[in-house]
């Protein structure tokens, strides 16, 4: 008798589809998401008062907006977070006849299918706002059906060194689009140029799906990370550890430090300009929207990773002790790199600035050091503490007080300091 192997094992007591039909709260939390999401369809013409008022909709730069959501999508699909086997399911697998790469090839498919759902959502409801003629829905979906293409091909394989230029690539096609005001037939055929692109794209490097072992559960370490966090209201857990550098440390001082730890976390760098690129264009597209709420949102986003070497010191005190620096020194130290950090991030938003042909008011680059401070704010929070979590009534249900008063300490500057200079500038 021929026993013929499965092609797919179930783990036992996995839901399927992520629980979403089981009637749980998985499915109240779907559905209530979904018919909120299209819900915004049936209120375009109140949407577009609060987007565009009075102004006429600048449709080149709606599509350079949308061009650059599809090069953040393909930006997060490069971090292969999709890449992880929990450790039971990796050791059940290895004694069962299944490939595991099939289980990585799965996820890489739903993530990649979740990145094409959110751009192409933002694409159907920044058109239907805008009141887009069929030439633009073309174009729209022209570059969201490029993107996902170029995006599935370069994430379906390891990790290569020139991996974060392409998104880069695709922020200047998008502020191209937006300053120079390009029609809707160059936008479809510089997508069909990204189509063209991704076939060299689909070779060099091992597919992602035959990953070792080491890399499935370092993947696992890192969703476990942040599942904890989400649940425990503790983002600090998120913060990005340093690589290694060749930077020597063998004497300690808050300053070299501070100057490692920013060097150590350069790979966030290509992030930081790609988010300079998205606060111009939307700088452009959205006219009702200030400036100084782009550029301190945009420099909080972009400069956050680099000041996780301060983070780590503050939640870690016997590290501290280990150091044998005040407290003051610390902080002074970090600050002065992160604000050297943000100096430079500032200087690529002036130079995408003036290649957009656009500009900022004063209070969109103060608003950069106040994102600053915001960062060192955020990041010089203390544990989080559960014993009294201070619950409030409130119209949606009880809210943990403390927990969200700790949970937004850092952004409350950031907010407060964005309405003033909102008001004042």
């Amino acid at each position: 008798m021929v026993t013929i192997a499965p092609r797919r094992m179930r783990i036992p007591g996995r839901k399927r589809f992520g629980g979403i039909f089981s009637g749980d709260t998985a499915s109240f939390v779907f559905l209530f998401g979904f018919g909120f999401l299209f819900t915004a369809f049936f209120h375009v013409d109140g949407w577009r008062q609060a987007v565009y008022g009075s102004a006429h909709v600048d449709f080149p730069a709606v599509l350079g907006l949308l061009t650059l959501c599809c090069a953040v999508g393909w930006r997060g699909l490069l971090r292969r977070g999709f890449a992880w086997v929990e450790p039971a399911e990796l050791t059940w697998l290895d004694f069962a006849p299944v490939d595991r790469g099939r289980v990585v090839t799965l996820r890489l498919l739903g993530a990649w299918t979740g990145v094409v759902a959110v751009t192409g959502y933002l694409a159907a409801l920044m058109l239907a706002v805008g009141g887009a003629g069929l030439d633009q829905w073309r174009a729209g979906i022209a570059v969201v059906a490029a993107t996902a293409v170029v995006a599935f091909v370069s994430a379906r394989r390891t990790s290569l060194r020139f991996d974060a230029f392409g998104p880069l690539v695709l922020a200047v096609f998008g502020l191209a689009i937006a300053a120079f005001g390009l029609g809707p037939a160059t936008v479809e055929l510089a997508a069909a140029g990204v189509l063209i692109a991704a076939l060299p794209l689909a070779f060099g490097g091992e597919p992602v799906s035959r990953a070792g072992r080491s890399t499935l559960l370092a993947g696992w370490d890192g969703r476990v990370l942040r599942s904890v966090a989400v649940t425990f209201l503790d983002p600090m857990m998120l913060l990005p550890p340093s690589a290694p550098i060749g930077l020597s440390v063998r004497r300690p001082t808050p300053l070299r430090l501070a100057v490692a730890g920013t060097l150590g976390r350069s790979r966030y760098a290509g992030a930081a300009v790609l988010v300079g690129f998205a606060v111009v264009v939307a700088h452009i597209a959205l006219p009702t929207l200030p400036g100084a709420v782009l550029a301190g949102i945009g420099a909080y986003v972009a400069l956050t990773p680099f000041g996780a070497g301060l983070g780590e010191l503050w939640r870690n005190p016997g590290r501290r002790r280990w150091l044998g620096s005040p407290n003051r020194d610390l902080v002074v130290a970090h600050g002065v790199v992160l604000a050297g950090t943000g100096l430079l991030w500032a200087g690529v938003l002036a130079v995408v600035t003036l290649a957009g042909g656009t500009s900022f008011g004063a209070g969109a680059w103060l608003a950069v050091p106040l994102a600053v401070l915001s960062i060192l704010r955020t990041v010089r929070r203390t544990a989080v503490d559960y014993a009294n979590p201070g619950f409030v009534d409130t119209p949606v249900g009880p809210m943990p007080a403390n927990l969200t008063r700790q949970l937004f300490r850092g952004p409350d500057l950031l907010v407060l300091g964005i309405v003033v200079l909102s008001a004042a500038v």
